[in-house]
């Protein structure tokens, strides 16, 4: 009886012994990949194959492996974005003999992972070294036979940028593939310059071809200036003289149409004196005015009975002549 309840007493402390020793169990002989890692097993220092000597690569989820003689080598197999250790920064002689420095980036991940296992092997699994070498041979290949100006250049038809970048692909993705086990995505320059010596140079040379552009554009200016200046004059002596000439061709008409009315003037002194009159009666006489005048006084004397006869007109200009 005491030996039952002894055991009623300490069951849970036994239930939960055994479940430890069954998750220590089940650690054991289980292993989890995650959903962004690619896993390989390794037995005895080598990678576990099927039956038709292919490396197993084992991906997201649980799987089973033997206790004490299998261990899990596990990578990202996510996009990764490396920038080199060794000739990060380095100078290099473009085609044109330009002195520039230049750093890369390249984006890469793991496509074989039995060779890169192979090439790499844990703990390590240091592949900056052989990335550098590659990344570094193709860059210095391809830029040396390019010119500065295929780089840098403010026309965006002249600058073959993107199209070198993928040359520098092109020499590294093969090899890389090939000899590690590595997918290089893409390789893109990250920088490019000048060193410092040759900074200086490139500065004054600039300055001088902006100081010759813009007294180009200042000559240009001055000689537009004295064109449209002289264009100009051109034209106001155009105008002045036409505007001269009419005025000559008005007077001209007016003196012949004065003379012709002098001519009948003189014929009928009477018209004359009577169309001067009413010509001071339309200036003096405007809209809205009242004036107090002896009709006696000329011009108003127009307003007596007779006086718009020429002949009454006549008669009123003899009395206006005598003393």
């Amino acid at each position: 009886m005491n030996e039952k309840r002894s055991l009623v007493q300490h069951w849970p402390v036994m239930v939960l012994a055994v479940v430890v020793v069954a998750i220590f169990l089940a650690g054991l002989v289980t292993f989890q990949v995650r959903e962004t890692e690619i896993a390989l097993v390794k037995r005895l220092g080598k990678a576990k194959q099927d039956a038709s000597g292919q490396v197993l690569v084992y991906g997201a989820g649980l799987h089973w492996k033997l206790p004490f003689i299998e261990d899990v080598w596990r990578t990202d197999k996510r996009l990764q974005t490396y920038e080199l250790k060794k000739g990060r920064v380095e100078q290099i002689t473009t085609s044109d003999n330009h002195q520039i420095v230049v750093s890369v980036y390249v984006l890469w991940r793991v496509k074989d992972p039995a060779l890169f296992f192979k090439s790499f092997p844990p703990p390590d699994a240091d592949y900056s070294s052989e990335l550098d070498a590659l990344v570094r041979s193709g860059r210095n290949n391809v830029l040396p036979q390019h010119a500065l100006a295929e780089l840098v250049n403010t026309d965006p038809a002249k600058a073959r940028l993107p199209e070198i970048e993928k040359e520098i692909l092109a020499q590294v993705q093969t090899r890389a593939l090939a000899q590690y086990g590595i997918e290089v995505v893409d390789i893109g320059f990250k920088h490019i310059g000048f060193p410092e010596q040759v900074t200086q140079k490139v500065f004054a040379r600039m300055r001088a071809e902006r100081e010759k552009r813009s007294q180009e554009y200042l000559s240009q200016g001055v000689r537009d200036a004295q064109r449209i200046r002289a264009e100009a004059d051109r034209e106001a002596s155009d105008t002045v003289a036409k505007a001269l000439a009419e005025s000559k061709r008005i007077r001209a008409e007016g003196d012949e149409q004065a003379a012709k009315s002098y001519a009948v003037f003189q014929e009928n002194p009477e018209l004359a004196a009577f169309l001067r009159k009413l010509d001071a009666l339309r200036l003096t006489l405007s809209a809205k005015t009242t004036l107090v005048v002896d009709t006696n006084t000329p011009p108003y004397d127009l307003f007596l009975r007779g006086a718009t006869d020429i002949g009454g007109a006549a008669k009123a200009n003899a009395t206006d002549s005598k003393p």
